[in-house]
């Protein structure tokens, strides 16, 4: 469980970047422009679309949601030599179950019960060999915050409500351009946000007021979880000067 460390992490990870990626442009001394392992990008903006694993996470009570797949569109634009401004919609086809606190232990858990979570972001990308690719590389790093949403949203009996979410979006991965215009990429995510999770999860009871015995959570556990979702994905980007 962690309160905001994630997000923490991956800032500190990409400020350590930020310093670093001097260190990239400086490599091209000592090459003749023909020889040189660095070429110019001359695209300015740039769409994607990518296909992929989305990980899920079903939290500590076990109505998080669960691993699917994940489409992925963006549209970037470049800021500076280094800079990139993005904006991503993603969709995952993942899956949760539900918990009837009324019910008994034995009895209380359904599903589980496909839906769809939509994702929408804006972030700031660090390309690590700033405005050129190294033999056609250009590995970047990005940070990213936004919204996700279930494309159904509900609340369960007793109170959990399976709705949507603020999110942060560390991001690291990589593009190997094959022609001018037309490159690959690959990149990890991780979606982050917060579980809430209901009183009657702690203290359960049936529909007489009597009390229900296991609780779905213990008395040590928390009422809010961030969590990670982990994804992996892979597709084109189409580059283009607007």
């Amino acid at each position: 469980m962690i309160r905001g460390r994630g997000a923490g992490r991956a800032a500190a990870a990409a400020l350590a970047l930020i310093v670093a990626a001097p260190l990239a442009a400086a490599a091209q001394v000592g090459h003749t422009p023909g020889d040189s392992p660095f070429r110019d990008v001359t695209t300015r903006q740039h769409v994607s679309l990518l296909v992929g694993s989305f990980g899920g996470n079903t939290a500590v009570a076990g109505v998080g949601w669960r691993s699917g797949t994940l489409v992925t569109g963006r549209l970037e634009t470049r800021l500076s030599g280094a800079l990139d401004f993005g904006v991503t919609l993603a969709v995952a086809g993942s899956s949760r179950v539900k918990i009837d606190t009324y019910a008994d232990s034995a009895t209380r858990v359904s599903g589980p019960f496909d839906r769809s979570v939509l994702f929408a972001d804006l972030g700031l990308a660090l390309n690590l060999t700033g405005a050129k690719t190294w033999r056609g590389v250009a590995p970047y790093v990005s940070l990213n915050a936004g919204w996700m949403t279930p494309a159904k949203r509900e609340r369960d009996p007793g109170g959990y409500n399976a709705g949507g979410n603020f999110v942060l979006a560390p991001t690291v991965g990589v593009r190997y351009t094959l022609r001018r215009g037309l490159s690959i990429r690959l990149e990890a995510r991780d979606y982050l946000w917060r579980y809430e999770w209901p009183l009657y999860y702690y203290e359960p009871v049936d529909h007489d007021g009597a009390a229900i015995t296991p609780a779905i959570l213990g008395a040590t556990v928390s009422t809010r979880q961030w969590v990670h979702n982990f994804t992996l994905s892979a597709g084109l980007v189409y580059g283009f000067n607007f």
